[in-house]
């Protein structure tokens, strides 16, 4: 957390080292320093490290700094305590809960393993729906955006991440900027046949907050959490532009 914190810090680049190939349970706390409930959970992560000293690894990790693994695990709000066994993801809770509540957590691995059970892993992303049929409504629609002559931004939107709502002042900025282009904003939550469909369709595997400029039936820039700025959205959408107006080359 900051530098006053007894508890260790991972990154995207330890990650794998510190999380994946240790042994035993190594408890994640996923915050970011704007998140008001992240600092409240603070002390409880910090009494949590001191209860299950040399039996349970706490670690915190930056979601504004470490977004490879905030995708990698579907991390939609903050917090989020990831707990690991072995290397394997077996337990996950979102918000700040109380001290009971992990060590709920903590002491039901313990006792699995005491009792030589071996981990049960559970899936490290939210499953999705299936794509839709390749005549479904859904699907026609986004072909229909994807054709634009102009550069169109598909803004996908979660609107339960703090993350995302980040992301979206960000592409509310570029819109309001640029009034004359096209735009679409997808909430995850209520649109998640289309949110499939731009997958399918379009090849850009789902993110959320994701930003994608398609033009002509194709993608030409994507991008998602923090990558997504009005400057980078501004610039994705006049590349594109001038792309468009450059003259052929006689062949």
């Amino acid at each position: 957390m900051n530098s006053s914190s007894s508890v260790a810090t991972v990154t995207d680049a330890d990650f794998p080292a510190r999380v994946h190939s240790a042994p035993g349970l190594v408890l994640v706390d996923v915050w970011a320093g704007w998140c008001t409930p992240c600092l409240t959970l603070k002390p409880v992560i910090e009494r949590l490290a001191e209860s299950y000293r040399d039996r349970v690894t706490v670690l915190t990790l930056d979601a504004d700094t470490n977004l490879e693994t905030v995708t990698r695990f579907d991390v939609r709000s903050l917090p989020t305590v990831l707990l690991f066994a072995d290397g394997a993801l077996v337990e996950r809770s979102t918000g700040a809960q109380s001290y009971g509540r992990y060590t709920e957590m903590l002491d039901h691995q313990l006792a699995a393993r005491a009792a030589g059970r071996p981990p049960e892993p559970v899936a490290a992303a939210t499953a999705v729906n299936a794509p839709p049929r390749d005549d479904s409504p859904t699907m026609r629609e986004v072909r229909e955006l994807a054709v634009s002559a102009e550069p169109l931004v598909l803004f996908k939107h979660s609107a339960t991440c703090p993350i995302s709502s980040t992301a979206k002042r960000q592409f509310d900025a570029f819109a309001d900027a640029h009034p004359e282009g096209p735009t679409r904003i997808v909430v995850v939550q209520r649109e998640r046949p289309l949110s499939n469909a731009i997958e399918d369709a379009l090849g850009v595997q789902h993110e959320s907050p994701q930003a994608i400029v398609v033009q002509g039936g194709r993608v030409v820039w994507h991008a998602s959490h923090g990558r997504i700025t009005a400057d980078a959205l501004k610039q994705a959408v006049k590349t594109a532009g001038l792309q468009t107006a450059a003259p052929q080359t006689a062949s």
